[in-house]
């Protein structure tokens, strides 16, 4: 009952009101998932019954209730399975979801009527007339009172317990009253649960409290029960093949009327099987209809067993064939253009994407705009990316905040449960959009999804709007006081962010010189260095601070690290490398405010040694991540004291835990054209060192 209230309370009603209102593909795709395998399922149950069924078994009748409960669509059993596949950012997540809500909600609606009403036809009616009381006391009584709770509730603040233990009594009571007017008791908790207003702070609080219990402990041991309850003895072969034979049909039902109106909608045929087989994909709300129908008398326990079989095979050949088929990375690493700053066109309007997950990062992000230099000739399109946590609800949510859109009322609800943070953001971004009118366009958004699906989501928003590189913060936040704030889910995200890029990536570590200059306030100067050994991803830094370099108030020093064998090397039409050092030197090196220089070594011992010696001599250095000659002298025995993989050797180096390099490091890797990157280092298992005591490890939520 609790789990069912649970999948209530994470259910969006305002998607399946837009999708009948709008969704065209959503409306015929949820439709078709259920219509198209009921015909093929009980033509199938039709035709067996009377060629291999006599009138005197009891799978006679029941054959054609099990075609029915096995061609129904599931909402909570689709999001499941997306959610565990890691697809409910993707593309197929985002149609499956909407689609499943309007399959699911007709499913529901007739496989309930169609039970009672075969369980009991003399009091149907006066069932049906108690029903929709409880609705109505339910919708006109019980919500008006969770919203009462809501306002009640300060902005930003945590529901008091009270409200929980209420809410706890309300299902308590719904489930009870069903039973007594002779409904399933799990019918009033479910009506309870889609009138719980959705998001925070109210059904978050709720799903944070009932969901690991009920997952993790409740669950687990309904099952148990459920398989206590199958016999195996009692499964003949005769009615064991019927059974499967009517899912298989039922199973390709689903395929097909799920291919046809999605191929129609010119969806990809694979995503459109792999969308296919995550609707045949069964789970608890299959199982819940089967134990009801037994419980009703309607089938025994042998169909039942034989059933049981069907949903587990069913689920177990729709999982991995997905699995292998659809990569939702596919979407946004097919692109055959460069999107990299080193490959933008200098005079067009300079597309970067920033992702924050507190407002502490707003000034950061600022500054790094201000030192882009955005001008008239050459304007910057600022895009920034607020990701929160997604909690309280089954859908991940994306609200954009350009003026004169109108966002529906369950995202404004959402978002002003988070105003005092978003606020803030929107504000700054804002007022230095006014202060550099016509330099600078700013573009706010803010995404609602979970930890492990957040880069698919972020990764197509900048292939969407085409973004030259992507910068997001380190995982670890530095105080002004030395201590530090560790995120293990930002780190993961960040990999994934370097493993699947649509464009470059830069890596903010913060160590608090960005944030003692406002640029909104008064006018700042900046001291940025580059620290350049040779590859794409350095001279990605190069000519990004080169951009920088054109800004009156940036000082700009670029220092070459250089082998001996390799010094006064001549320049050559592959050089790439020497041919941007070239440009630096003859375009920017005669400014005086400007500086070169070249530091010869010949070890790691050396590289260590000028790395180190830049502590106190910028606010910000740019490095690239990968180099060249990861193999050469320069980088021998570093890989065992490299911290942080997802900062390459340099980053490290002025990063790690024994650092005293105070500044702040922007880590660049240039974006490759191709299916994704492989990099040994990246998810190499993190060496853990002893860090200082002024480091506290903190985990934010």
């Amino acid at each position: 009952m609790m789990y069912m209230f649970l999948i209530a309370v994470k259910i969006d009603l305002s998607i399946v009101v837009m999708a009948l209102r709008t969704g065209k593909r959503t409306w015929a795709i949820g439709v078709c998932s259920v219509i198209i395998p009921l015909l093929f399922s009980t033509a199938a149950a039709l035709i067996l019954r009377v060629i291999l069924c006599s009138p005197e078994e009891n799978l006679y009748e029941s054959i054609l209730i099990i075609s029915f409960l096995l061609s129904t669509t599931s909402f909570h059993v689709t999001s499941t399975h997306l959610a565990d596949l890691k697809l409910l950012n993707s593309e197929i997540g985002r149609i499956g979801v909407s689609s499943s809500m309007v399959g699911g909600t007709f499913s529901s609606a007739w496989v309930t009527l169609s039970l009672f009403a075969h369980w009991q036809q003399k009091t149907f009616s006066m069932m049906m007339v108690s029903l929709f009381f409880l609705g109505i006391f339910i919708m006109y009584v019980l919500r008006p009172i969770m919203f009462w709770m809501i306002r009640q509730t300060p902005k930003g603040k945590p529901i008091k317990e009270s409200y929980i233990l209420s809410v706890f009594f309300m299902l308590l009571g719904c489930g009870f009253f069903g039973e007594f007017i002779g409904e399933h008791f799990m019918i009033g908790p479910m009506l309870l649960g889609l009138a719980v207003p959705d998001g925070p702070p109210l059904a978050s609080a709720l799903v944070e409290r009932l969901d690991i219990l009920v997952s993790a402990v409740f669950l687990p041991l309904y099952f148990l029960f459920s398989g206590a309850k199958f016999d195996l003895s009692l499964v003949d072969a005769h009615s064991f093949a019927l059974v499967q034979l009517v899912a298989f049909f039922s199973f390709l039902g689903k395929v097909i009327g799920i291919m046809l109106p999605s191929i129609y909608c010119r969806m990809p045929k694979v995503d459109a099987l792999c969308l296919g087989f995550l609707f045949s994909a069964r789970g608890i709300t299959e199982l819940l209809y089967l134990q009801s129908t037994l419980y009703l008398h309607v089938i025994d326990d042998k169909a039942y067993g034989s059933s049981v079989i069907a949903l587990l095979w069913l689920t177990g050949v729709a999982t991995p064939v997905v699995k292998f088929l659809y990569d939702p990375s596919k979407s946004y690493l097919c692109l055959n253009t460069r999107r990299t700053i080193e490959h933008a066109s200098p005079n067009e309007e300079l597309q970067l994407m920033a992702c924050m997950h507190s407002e502490e990062s707003s000034p950061s992000f600022i500054n790094i705009l201000e030192m882009s230099n955005p001008t008239q000739e050459s304007p910057i399109c600022f895009h920034v990316l607020h990701l929160i946590q997604l909690t309280g609800r089954a859908t991940p949510l994306f609200i954009d905040h350009q003026p004169g859109n109108n966002n529906n009322n369950n995202s404004k609800r959402w978002d002003s449960f988070y105003s005092s943070e978003s606020q803030h953001i929107i504000n700054a971004f804002r007022s230095y959009e006014e202060q550099n009118s016509g330099k600078v366009v700013v573009k706010l958004y803010t995404s609602f999804s979970p930890y492990e699906t957040m880069h698919d989501e972020i990764c197509m928003q900048a292939a969407d709007r085409r973004v030259s590189m992507l910068i997001v913060p380190f995982h670890r936040q530095w105080t002004l006081n030395g201590m530090s704030e560790s995120a293990p889910p930002l780190r993961a995200l960040n990999r994934h962010l370097l493993r699947v890029q649509p464009c470059s990536v830069g890596i903010l570590v913060e160590r608090g010189t960005l944030n003692k200059n406002n640029p909104l306030t008064f006018m700042s100067f900046y001291s940025v260095g580059v620290l350049f050994i040779e590859g794409p991803d350095d001279r990605e830094a190069l000519i990004y601070a080169m951009r920088m370099a054109k800004n009156p108030n940036v000082r700009l020093t670029v220092v070459r690290l250089i082998e001996p064998q390799r010094k006064g090397w001549t320049l050559n039409n592959q050089d790439r490398d020497g041919e941007q050092i070239l440009k630096f030197k003859v375009d920017y090196v005669h400014i005086k405010r400007h500086d070169y220089k070249e530091e010869i070594v010949r070890d790691s011992e050396e590289m260590v040694k000028v790395v180190r010696s830049l502590e106190g001599c910028f606010d910000l250095i740019l490095v690239g991540r990968r180099h060249s000659s990861e193999s050469s002298s320069l980088f021998s025995g570093l890989t065992e004291w490299n911290e942080y993989p997802e900062l390459g050797y340099v980053g490290d180096m002025l990063v790690s835990s024994d650092s005293t390099f105070d500044g702040s490091v922007l880590v660049v890797q240039q974006q490759w054209l191709g299916n994704g990157h492989h990099d040994v280092h990246l998810f190499s298992s993190i060496y853990t060192t002893q860090e200082p005591l002024t480091i506290v490890e903190v985990t934010r939520v």
